[in-house]
C-alpha cells in the first residue's frame, strides 16, 4: 500500500494550510499534540488520528470544513475524512496535553466521530478507553480503543430530556432529573430513580448527563453501571490502581450509576461505592443512581447504602397510562416516518400495555409489515411505492398475523390467577371462594376469561379449578366479561389508585402473564 505518513510532505502541508485556516492559536490548541494525520493515497482517504472520543467529537463538530478544505488544496480532490480514536499512537506526555485542554468547548454531544469517521452533528455521543479524564467529557463504559459503541441496549446513542416523553406515571421523575441537572444546588440530589424494564429510566439518567454538560461545559461527567463500576474497581484491585480508580471517580461533578442492584451481595464493591458516595457528596457533585427497585427491597444491599440512596429524592417511574401510550406511540411513529390515523394509534395504545420498549418492538414491525406490503404493491402495479397513512387495518393485521407482538406461551391456570391478583389488589382465596363484592366478581370473570383466551383449559376445567361443581357459572362469567370489555368501562385499580379501561387492564394481565 502507498502511504504518505505524517513526517512525510502532503500531510505536512495539509497541516500547514489548516494552521492558516483556523489560526495558530486554535490548531495548536486542537492539532499540535493531540491530533496525527494520515493521507492513504491508493484510497484517498486523510485519516485524523486523536486520543480520545472528546478531541475526536470536538474536531469532528468545529474542523470537518476545514479539513475538507486544507486536503483539497494540497491533493486536489476531494478526499474521504476519518477521525479514528487511537490512545495508542500518542506518548503519554500528549495524552497528558489531552487531558489538560482548555475546557468550555463541549456541546452536548451535539455531535459524533461514530467509527472514527466524521459526521454531521446528529445528537450522539461516544466515548473510548481514556476518556472521560479531561473536564467535560461525557465517559462512556465499556468501550475500547476504536471508539465503536457497544452493540446493546446502551448503543451510546444519547437521549435527551427534551425527547422524554411525560405523564402521569414518570412526570414526577422527569421534574426531579430536570432539577437535578439544572438547579444549581437541587434539592433533588442525590437522586434514584426506580422501576421496571423499558420504562425510561435510561433515557432520563442520559438525559440528565448530556443536559448538565451542555449548561455546564466543564463539569466531568461519567455514566456507568452497577456492573461495570464493580468491573473496574475490580480490575483496579488486580493491577494495584486503585487509588487513580479513586481519584477519577471522585473528582467528578456528576456520577450516574445504572442497573445499581449489580452492587447486591458485593461487600467490597459496595464499600468502595459508599466511600466514593460519601467524597463525592462533600464535594457538591451530583448522584444519579437508577435499579428495578425501590432501595429497601433490594436484598443484600447494606444498610448503610440503602441510607444513602434514600437520602435524597427516590422516585418511581410506572407503566405508562393509556394518554401517555398515545402520545408516546404518537412521537415514536412521528420519528420513523411513520404516518399512524388515529384508529391504528388506539388500537397499539390498546395492545402494548407493558412497556415503551413493548411499543418501539411493535412499530418496528409494523413498519416493517408496512415495508413489505408496499413494496409487493409496488412490484405488482409496476412503479414506486408512497407513503400511506396506516389506519386500524394494518395494525389489526399486525398483532393477528404472522407478525404478531402479542403470542403468548401456553400457560398455566395458576398464572392467570396470580397476575388477577396482583393487579386487583385481592386474596386468592377470595377469588376461588364464594364472595360476591364487586371487586371480588370482576376479579372472578377476568380468571374465567383470560384463563380460556390463554390455556387450553375448557369451561368444565376451569370450574373444576375454581372449585365450581357447575360449570355454568363459569360460562356465565367469561360471557358477562367480554359484554363489560365491549363497554370498556373503567374501573378502579387499589393497588395504585388509577382508574383505568377494562379493555386496558385485560391487556395488562395478559401480557403479565405472557412475561412469566
Amino acid at each position: 500500500m502507498s502511504r504518505i505518513t505524517v513526517t512525510e510532505s502532503v500531510c505536512a502541508r495539509i497541516a500547514q494550510h489548516l494552521a492558516k485556516s483556523v489560526g495558530e492559536r486554535r490548531y495548536h490548541m486542537w492539532f499540535d499534540r493531540t491530533a496525527r494525520f494520515d493521507y492513504q493515497q491508493d484510497r484517498r482517504r486523510l485519516e485524523v488520528l486523536v486520543p480520545n472520543s472528546f478531541v475526536a467529537d470536538w474536531i469532528g463538530r468545529h474542523f470537518k470544513e476545514d479539513l475538507h478544505r486544507a486536503a483539497r488544496h494540497e491533493i486536489g480532490e476531494a478526499v474521504d475524512l476519518q477521525v479514528q480514536i487511537k490512545p495508542d499512537a500518542f506518548t503519554r506526555e500528549d495524552l497528558e496535553a489531552a487531558d489538560d485542554t482548555p475546557p468550555g468547548r463541549a456541546g452536548g454531544g451535539s455531535g459524533r466521530a461514530h467509527g472514527g469517521a466524521v459526521e454531521p452533528a446528529q445528537g450522539r455521543v461516544e466515548a473510548s478507553k481514556g476518556a472521560g479524564q479531561g473536564s467535560g467529557v461525557l465517559r462512556w463504559p465499556g468501550l475500547g480503543t476504536t471508539g465503536r459503541p457497544p452493540r446493546d441496549r446502551q448503543q451510546a446513542v444519547w437521549h435527551t430530556l427534551e425527547g422524554f416523553v411525560a405523564g402521569s406515571s414518570n412526570e414526577l421523575a422527569y421534574a426531579a432529573a430536570k432539577r437535578l441537572a439544572e438547579d444549581e444546588n437541587p434539592a433533588t440530589n442525590p437522586l434514584y430513580i426506580y422501576g421496571g424494564c423499558g420504562l425510561g429510566k435510561t433515557h432520563l439518567l442520559q438525559g440528565i448527563c448530556r443536559r448538565v454538560v451542555e449548561l455546564r461545559p466543564q463539569a466531568r461527567v461519567e455514566y456507568t453501571t452497577g456492573e461495570q463500576f464493580t468491573n473496574e474497581f475490580l480490575a483496579a484491585v488486580r493491577s494495584g490502581r486503585v487509588e487513580q480508580f479513586r481519584k477519577r471517580i471522585r473528582r467528578l461533578d456528576l456520577l450516574v450509576v445504572d442497573d445499581v442492584q449489580f452492587l447486591a451481595n458485593k461487600q467490597a464493591t459496595q464499600q468502595e461505592f459508599l466511600h466514593t458516595f460519601d467524597v463525592i457528596g462533600l464535594s457538591g457533585a451530583r448522584v444519579v443512581l437508577a435499579s428495578q427497585h425501590h432501595p429497601k427491597q433490594i436484598e443484600q444491599f447494606s444498610e448503610a447504602l440503602v441510607s444513602r440512596c434514600m437520602r435524597g429524592m427516590v422516585v418511581e417511574v410506572r407503566t405508562p397510562d393509556a394518554e401517555t401510550r398515545i402520545r408516546i406511540i404518537r412521537e415514536l411513529a412521528r420519528r420513523r416516518g411513520l404516518s399512524l390515523l388515529d384508529s391504528a394509534v388506539e388500537v397499539l395504545a390498546s395492545r402494548c400495555v407493558g412497556s415503551v420498549r413493548e411499543i418501539e418492538g411493535a412499530l418496528t414491525k409494523l413498519q416493517a409489515l408496512v415495508n413489505l406490503t408496499d413494496t409487493a404493491r409496488a412490484a405488482a402495479q409496476g412503479h414506486g411505492h408512497g407513503h400511506h397513512a396506516i389506519g386500524r387495518a394494518v395494525v389489526d393485521r399486525l398483532f393477528n398475523g404472522d407478525l404478531s407482538t402479542n403470542r403468548v406461551r401456553v400457560v398455566r391456570f395458576e398464572n392467570v390467577v396470580a397476575a388477577v391478583v396482583d393487579h386487583l389488589g385481592v386474596e386468592r382465596s377470595d377469588v376461588l371462594g364464594t364472595k360476591r363484592n364487586s371487586g371480588i366478581v370482576l376479579a372472578r370473570s377476568l380468571v374465567v376469561y383470560l384463563t380460556r383466551q390463554m390455556t387450553p383449559m375448557s369451561y368444565p376445567e376451569i370450574a373444576a379449578a375454581m372449585g365450581r361443581r357447575n360449570h355454568s357459572t363459569v360460562v356465565t362469567a367469561s360471557h358477562r366479561m367480554e359484554q363489560q370489555l365491549a363497554e370498556n368501562r373503567a374501573v378502579s385499580l387499589p393497588t395504585s389508585k388509577e382508574r383505568v379501561p377494562l379493555m386496558e387492564l385485560a391487556e395488562r394481565i395478559k401480557a403479565a402473564v405472557a412475561r412469566g
